[in-house]
C-alpha cells in the first residue's frame, strides 16, 4: 500500500450503527482525532460471563477490525445464551484510516498503558474500570510471520491456545517456529514469559489487563498479513469461536 493510502472509516461507522437491535447497545466511548471509538455491548442476561473482543489497536492491521465487525454481524448470536460481549471494533481509528501502526501522536498505543496523555488509553482505562472479563481476545496481525500464532496468558484453568491453533490450521498455515518474536513457541502457541523486560515493566495493554486481574484468560490472535484479508478474518473468527467453545466446556 502506498504512502497516500487511506481507508474509509465511515464504513466502520455505518456497519456499527447498522447493528442496532434489542439486545445490542452501541456506545461512543470518545472521539479521538475526530473519529468515534465504538463499544458494542451484546447481552440477553447481565449475569452471564463477560467476553471482551478488541480490534484495531494497530491501524495497519485491518483484519482485526474486519473480524470484530463480522463477529458482531454474523457470529455472536448463538452465544448470547452463554456469554455477554463487549466489542471495540477499532481502538485506533486514526491509524486505521492512515494505515499506520501508531495513533495521531505517533504512539504505539499497545505499549502505552502507563501513560496519561494518550486518548485511546484514557478511554480504554475508563471502559475497563470495575469490570472483570471471563476472557479477552485481542485481534492483531504480523507482517513478518509466515503463519498464524497466538499469545495466551492464563491462570487457574487449562489453556485454550492448543485447541485454537489446531482449528485455525484448517483455515491457514501456522507459524511452527520454535521461537517467535523472541519467545518460545510450540505449534503456534506462545505462553509469554513475564520476566521479559517489556512485560516486567508492565506498559502493554494485554499485560496490564492480565496482571491487574481484569481477566484470567487473555489471548492475542496474530494472523499473517501476507494472506488474503478474508483468510485472515476467517482465522480470527475461528480462533474466537474455539475460545468460546473451550470456555463453554465444549
Amino acid at each position: 500500500m502506498g504512502q497516500d493510502f487511506m481507508r474509509n472509516y465511515n464504513e466502520v461507522v455505518e456497519r456499527t450503527e447498522a447493528l442496532s437491535r434489542r439486545d445490542i447497545r452501541i456506545e461512543v466511548l470518545d472521539r479521538v482525532a475526530g473519529y468515534p471509538v465504538f463499544c458494542v455491548t451484546l447481552r440477553r442476561d447481565s449475569s452471564l460471563p463477560a467476553i471482551y473482543v478488541n480490534g484495531g489497536t494497530h491501524g495497519d492491521e485491518p483484519a482485526g477490525t474486519e473480524a470484530a465487525l463480522a463477529f458482531l454481524e454474523t457470529g455472536c448470536g448463538q452465544w448470547l445464551d452463554r456469554f455477554r460481549f463487549f466489542v471495540i471494533p477499532c481502538l485506533n481509528p486514526y491509524g486505521y484510516v492512515h494505515n499506520t501502526r501508531s495513533n495521531a501522536q505517533d504512539v504505539d498505543i499497545n505499549w502505552a498503558f502507563l501513560r496519561e496523555d494518550v486518548p485511546e488509553i484514557c478511554l480504554l482505562k475508563e471502559f475497563i474500570r470495575g469490570r472483570k472479563f471471563a476472557a479477552v481476545m485481542d485481534l492483531h496481525e504480523d507482517w513478518e510471520s509466515p503463519g498464524y500464532y497466538l499469545y495466551e496468558q492464563v491462570r487457574g484453568m487449562a489453556p485454550a491456545g492448543p485447541s485454537i491453533t489446531r482449528q485455525v490450521s484448517g483455515v491457514c498455515r501456522l507459524n511452527t517456529q520454535s521461537e517467535i518474536e523472541g519467545e518460545t513457541a510450540l505449534n503456534g502457541v506462545i505462553f509469554p514469559n513475564p520476566e521479559v523486560e517489556k512485560r516486567r515493566l508492565g506498559g502493554g495493554v494485554p499485560i496490564v489487563l492480565f496482571k491487574q486481574s481484569y481477566t484470567d484468560r487473555l489471548i492475542t490472535s496474530e494472523t499473517p498479513s501476507a494472506l488474503d484479508l478474508d483468510v485472515r478474518v476467517r482465522a480470527h473468527l475461528v480462533a474466537l469461536e474455539t475460545m468460546l467453545e473451550v470456555l463453554a466446556g465444549g
